[in-house]
């Protein structure tokens, strides 16, 4: 399938020298659902902004339906915009604000009816076309924003944080309206997000990343099962990755836990990728739902077990987080089961199938 945008090099720098953007690379498909994630000040917003026309790119190329488009203007990208503040006209009504874009473009009043009319249909504004934004709930504004950007009928949607002035449980249905929409429209949508949990489950693909650079471009499932550095194992997956410091012995067997003096056995696997580091410090990530408490994986990860001190536990309702640590280090459990648990000292084990490496000064995944 030919790329519906891409984006080669493209850089970022502000004229008092603040580079926001370091040569940022992708090629997106038409149909896919590209989320930018990272914390505040990674520079998602800015690249997506750059996309959308409201900042100029400083060096790169961006390319939309096979044309440069750096300096066309944004109302010629035939791109649309959704907001985080909905940015409603106050004064006009739900009809009205979907209209208003067609309507300054001077587009035929019968086509404009047409497409307001399907647009309120797909979101379910039929019933709100004559109300005022303030006659809304936070959702229905969002509702009319998207609805907005979907008359334009544009070659890529932009959604900047679309869902953060939404409640949890809101933006939770607002998640699956979303999924829903892009997938009857069938359009590139591009999507800037902080929640690594929108990430996850909107995303056809993620890009991650921090202090202006890419971090990792992956599936959702390819990046929590195999996040490219330290950052992006920290940052993907709730509750975090567990990291704990330590070594590979001098015959390559084990890790050895730093503070805790602990031996992990390595699988044959990880014995062959980690033949260089052999004798070095090195870094073992493993996630929450891999350490085990239950005598079936104690049995069956003898060479792996631990003595946990537990802090304190959160119950979920079908799970246990269990907070605690290993030697000087905290690690978390997540634990799948209604059983209160009391005690503080508990015996658990690290799956080594599912444990990474990376290395300690690159922070890279070792491979």
């Amino acid at each position: 399938m030919a790329s519906n945008v891409i984006l080669k090099n493209v850089n970022k720098v502000y004229p008092n020298g603040f580079h926001a953007v370091y040569d940022f690379n992708i090629d997106i498909e038409k149909g896919e659902f590209i989320v930018l994630a990272g914390p505040s000040g990674c520079g998602k917003s800015t690249t997506l902004r750059m996309v959308a026309g409201l900042e100029e790119i400083s060096s790169g190329d961006l390319v939309i339906n096979g044309k440069k488009v750096n300096n066309v203007a944004p109302k010629d990208r035939d791109i649309a915009m959704v907001f985080q503040n909905y940015a409603l006209y106050a004064h006009m009504t739900v009809y009205h604000n979907m209209a208003f874009s067609l309507t300054i473009r001077k587009v035929d009043p019968v086509e404009i009816h047409a497409r307001v009319m399907k647009a309120a249909e797909i979101l379910g504004l039929i019933p709100y076309l004559n109300r005022k934004p303030k006659q809304l709930s936070g959702g229905q504004r969002q509702r009319v924003a998207l609805g907005r950007a979907i008359v334009r009928d544009p070659v890529v949607f932009l959604l900047d944080e679309p869902l953060s002035n939404l409640d949890a449980k809101l933006r939770g249905s607002m998640r699956k309206e979303l999924m829903q929409l892009h997938e009857r429209l069938n359009s590139t949508f591009i999507y800037v997000t902080h929640d690594q949990i929108e990430a996850l489950t909107l995303a056809s693909r993620i890009v991650v990343m921090k202090d202006g650079y890419v971090q990792q471009i992956a599936t959702p499932k390819e990046m929590f099962d195999n996040p490219e550095n330290l950052f992006v194992a920290g940052f993907i997956g709730t509750p975090p990755m567990n990291f704990l410091h330590g070594s590979i012995d001098n015959n390559g067997e084990y890790f050895i836990h730093e503070s805790s003096g602990l031996k992990f056995k390595l699988t044959d696997h990880q014995q062959d990728i980690i033949g260089s580091y052999i004798g070095k410090e090195v870094i073992m990530a493993t996630r929450p739902e891999y350490v085990f408490i239950d005598d079936l994986h104690l049995k069956q990860n003898s060479e792996n077990v631990f003595e946990f001190n537990i802090d304190y536990t959160e119950y979920l309702g079908a799970y246990h987080l269990l907070y605690g640590a290993i030697g000087e280090e905290n690690i978390i459990s997540k634990v799948y089961t209604r059983q209160e648990i009391v005690d503080k000292k508990i015996k658990a084990c690290f799956d080594m199938n599912n444990v990474h490496f990376f290395d300690i000064e690159t922070t890279k995944r070792i491979r």
